[in-house]
């Protein structure tokens, strides 16, 4: 089972690689294709509807829905709901430290106000918010069914090649970095945005991500972490293979 933990540290690196995910193919990035792409891929059910709609939708999906009341915080790892002054469609994304009442440590698509906002949304950012401010009220919150315990990760004794393939990955995220080692620690040589494709040879597990290698043109091999692991599995995608 996915803990809490590894959802929010899945959206960080989303975050920090400046990223976003498109979970239904329409619209680019909006805010409402990370809690469907991490209901989704994770717990097997996304929900419906604009961000001011998924908490009846979550209820009806069978998530439990947590109102906004005083004393009643959101923990790492809810999917927080807004209403918003300015349109009708509401707001919501990803609580990533347990709230002291006052204030959300979040991550979030579409804020960054672009002008076609509502045509390509975009991408993941950190945003502090207090649950009550200029753009909107936060009305509640979806506690996705995590596991109180972490899933094996991968140490330095099982990290490593697991298989020889021959394939192609197709990116289906805004940006992934392609890195000299199969690490979050390896120097970053290249990116590939969402739409490229990529031919490779192996596959490796570290760090908590599944990787594809592949040699570059100049006769070095690279690397680019494709997925969350959960053991050795790719629990949630970051593309297309084929």
């Amino acid at each position: 089972m996915t803990t809490a933990n590894e959802v929010v540290s899945w959206a960080k690196n989303l975050a920090n690689q400046g990223g976003g995910v498109d979970y239904d193919h329409a619209y680019g990035t909006q805010c409402v294709d990370l809690p469907n792409w991490i209901l989704g891929k994770f717990f097997g059910k996304s929900i419906w509807g604009n961000a001011i709609d998924l908490l009846t939708s979550a209820k009806q999906a069978g998530y439990i829905v947590i109102n906004d009341a005083t004393g009643v915080n959101p923990k790492a790892g809810d999917l927080f709901v807004m209403r918003t002054y300015a349109h009708p469609y509401g707001h919501t994304g990803l609580v990533i430290a347990d709230s002291d009442g006052h204030t959300l440590k979040t991550i979030e698509q579409n804020v960054d106000g672009n002008a076609d906002a509502l045509v390509i949304g975009g991408p993941a950012r950190y945003v502090t918010r207090q649950f009550n401010q200029w753009d909107g009220k936060v009305i509640g919150w979806i506690r996705p069914p995590y596991s109180n315990t972490s899933a094996p990760k991968a140490t330095l004794a099982t990290a490593g090649k697991l298989k020889d393939e021959r394939a192609t990955f197709t990116v289906n995220v805004s940006l992934l970095n392609v890195r000299d080692k199969p690490s979050v620690k390896g120097n970053i040589v290249a990116q590939y945005g969402k739409g490229m494709s990529l031919n490779y040879d192996s596959v490796y597990v570290a760090d908590g991500y599944i990787w594809v290698s592949y040699i570059s043109r100049t006769g070095a091999r690279r690397y680019i972490a494709c997925g969350v692991a959960q053991g050795n599995r790719n629990i949630a995608p970051y593309g297309t293979f084929k």
